[in-house]
């Protein structure tokens, strides 16, 4: 019966779908009627307290070098030199930065040394990964810290729904670290699938990682959701390969996948109808 059931809700999908989606070349799936089913996707892994307390006082400061607390919505003087990341909006926050990207054994030796707090927190959560058996993420032994892009995120500040730069299936992965320095109403991480009607919001706690691949890369959506309740502020670092943050990237011979998330969406929609029809 529960076998049969999951076939009619497949079917009422498919058929919700037709009336409402663009199914021909262009494809473009809506997003279903709320309320959406809460349902965790494949490949998300979660870990609290992942990252030792002394590298994270010592991380945090790095992002907070005037005197450790919560600096300026607009960097000033002596404070970290945040960036405004989507400079086309007039209130863009200055919520952004990025590491660089480090290819290869050499680039990573200065990571290392232009960084040596930061390069040794990410390394301490990517060994703390290797221990906890993940078997739900693809070519995760393919996974190098090489580039970190870093988020903070005040109350009521955000980040809206969005896919990531397509790779090939399988071969997206993510780690993110988490800081904070008051999580009693801490910042939601949100995962939609929202042609398929499911969500799935995690709260970030202070020293958490979370890694995600496969399936939760190629066919979610994630944001960061906007709350004025939340307590505190979160540093949130976005640690990919290289190849696979979308940072600066820009159309070559070596990458099939347009950039930027319109792009990103229009392949993601084609693989969720692909697997709608099996």
């Amino acid at each position: 019966m529960e076998e049969l059931l999951k076939k009619v809700e497949k079917l009422e999908l498919l058929c919700y779908h037709i009336k409402n989606s663009n199914l021909n070349e262009k494809i473009f799936l809506k997003d279903c009627p709320k309320p959406w089913k809460i349902e965790k996707p494949n490949g998300l892994n979660i870990f609290e307290n992942a990252i030792t307390k002394n590298k994270r006082d010592q991380l945090w400061n790095f992002f907070h070098p005037k005197d450790g607390n919560t600096e300026s919505d607009v960097p000033l003087e002596n404070e970290f030199p945040w960036i405004q990341r989507f400079k086309r909006f007039p209130s863009a926050h200055y919520n952004g930065w990025h590491s660089g990207k480090f290819r290869g054994l050499e680039e990573m030796k200065l990571f290392e040394t232009t960084y040596p707090i930061f390069y040794e927190t990410v390394i301490e959560a990517y060994e703390f990964i290797k221990t906890q058996n993940i078997t739900n993420i693809p070519n995760l032994e393919n996974f190098i810290p090489e580039s970190v892009s870093v988020m903070r995120h005040k109350p009521n500040w955000g980040l809206g729904r969005h896919y990531d730069n397509s790779q090939d299936e399988n071969s997206g992965i993510v780690m993110l670290i988490t800081l904070s320095n008051d999580d009693k109403v801490p910042r939601t991480f949100n995962f939609v699938d929202a042609p398929n009607g499911k969500q799935f919001p995690v709260k970030t706690f202070d020293s958490q990682v979370i890694i995600f691949g496969g399936e939760c890369y190629d066919l979610w959506q994630h944001e960061s959701i906007r709350n004025p309740k939340q307590t505190g502020e979160a540093i949130s670092l976005t640690v990919r390969l290289a190849d696979v943050c979308g940072n600066n990237v820009k159309l070559n011979k070596d990458n099939k996948y347009k950039p930027g998330a319109p792009a990103a969406m229009k392949i993601a929609h084609k693989r969720l109808l692909k697997k709608m029809l099996i």
